[in-house]
């Protein structure tokens, strides 16, 4: 029960600089508007814009009912909700939704309409899978064959298809099910909901693979992103890199690491988050760096470039850069407690006390665990509280955030 309280209480920390970005990005609109100002605290993926008078434009994404959304509201007279007009995304197109299309009360404040907003949308309509069966979607492959773009393989029995080693995105593939068009593998990161866009827009193979080609194409802002700190970082989980992550993390100097996730990869600024692990006094004040920094984001510059900015770097240290890892082995590396450097899951050892000399290094995972297997005394009390269980110095809560990888 203590160590549920302890690894709770670790993770209090985590959302505080995504919002802080989308808080900086707005100062100078809503200083005198605290409802502008609790929305995007609320919402962190929002920009607001200031045309005149009382008109703004509040842009970008937004999590709803367990659902991303990105759209453009156009407020004439705002705080009031008159003349609104949304541009809502769906799928790949934009759709324009007002008082004539979407029942909105007189009252309603904008938090109200944008907490209910996915329920007050039309249902999406769902493909007839009769209507897909009926179609020759096996003469279509034939069709299909374009060996110059990209390689199409089909088993035995003509019941999968597989598209990979594209032109320009030779890393991706789609194995779709056959006649019935379902997703069995993608390379996309797991929280695009390729299943969910198929069913609603694919009636055809062609139209599938279509769609899966556009995503790419919408996705290439997020992948040149990270393309950029796998080249230059010594980017230590995941491992091995695919194309289905979505964060990373790597070292910023000796035991402090940076984690840099990406919630939406569609709106890869909108719904970045950069978290600090490692000893308390240095990650207290890498993360008044970290804060100030994001208030100046330059959007003409990637985020490598500055990351780097912000903490006044000329290079992120790569393997042998920092004195703990020079000439050091992933043997001589290896978890204090399983005694192995990686794990199946790609988790390598991180976790250290705030006391430099103390020899502690293991996985987040296998201290959890170790923590959970203890069950009374003392001791039980002490690392239930965040002590090292060599030296009882004290453990950093910021090292929460690698149990999220």
């Amino acid at each position: 029960m203590f160590s549920a309280i302890v690894w709770s209480y670790f993770c209090l920390f985590e959302h505080s600089f995504c919002l802080h970005l989308a808080q900086n990005r707005i100062q100078m609109f809503c200083e005198k508007n605290n409802d502008l100002r609790d929305l995007v605290a609320k919402h962190p993926g929002l920009q607001v814009k200031h045309i005149k008078n009382k008109a703004y434009v509040i842009s970008g994404v937004v999590f709803i009912n367990e659902k991303w959304l990105r759209l453009k509201l156009y407020l004439p007279h705002f705080p009031e909700l008159r003349d609104f007009q949304v541009h809502l995304q769906h799928q790949l197109e934009y759709k324009l939704y007002n008082h004539a299309n979407l029942k909105v009360q007189s009252d309603s404040s904008l938090e109200d309409l944008l907490v209910q907003l996915a329920k007050m949308l039309p249902a999406p309509t769902v493909v007839d899978n009769a209507q897909s069966k009926q179609q020759n979607i096996y003469a279509e492959i034939l069709n299909l064959h374009k060996p110059q773009e990209y390689r199409l393989q089909l088993d035995d029995r003509c019941s999968r298809i597989r598209f990979s080693n594209f032109a320009d995105y030779d890393a991706h593939y789609l194995e779709l099910e056959l006649p019935s068009l379902r997703p069995l593998e993608h390379s996309l990161p797991d929280c695009v909901s390729l299943g969910e866009m198929l069913a609603t827009s694919a009636r055809s193979l062609g139209d599938a693979l279509a769609l899966y080609l556009r995503l790419l194409d919408e996705l290439r802002p997020f992948y040149d992103s990270l393309a950029d700190i796998d080249e230059l970082c010594d980017v230590l989980e995941p491992s091995p890199i695919t194309t289905k992550h979505n964060s990373r993390v790597f070292p910023l100097k000796d035991r402090v690491y940076l984690k840099l996730t990406i919630a939406d990869p569609f709106a890869s600024y909108g719904s970045m988050a950069l978290q600090i692990i490692g000893p308390t006094e240095e990650v207290a004040q890498l993360r008044h760096v970290l804060s100030d920094g994001l208030g100046s984001w330059d959007m003409e510059l990637d985020m490598h470039k500055n990351l780097l900015r912000i903490f006044d770097l000329c290079y992120f240290p790569m393997r042998g850069d920092l004195g703990q890892m020079q000439a050091a082995s992933e043997e001589d590396q290896h978890c204090n407690i399983c005694y192995v450097y990686r794990l199946d899951t790609g988790e390598v050892p991180l976790v250290s006390c705030d006391n430099s000399r103390c020899v502690l290094k293991c996985h987040a995972a296998c201290l959890k665990e170790w923590f959970d297997t203890l069950i009374d005394g003392k001791t039980f009390l002490e690392v239930s509280f965040g002590l090292c269980p060599f030296c009882k110095a004290k453990l950093s809560t910021s090292f929460a955030a690698l149990l999220k990888t």
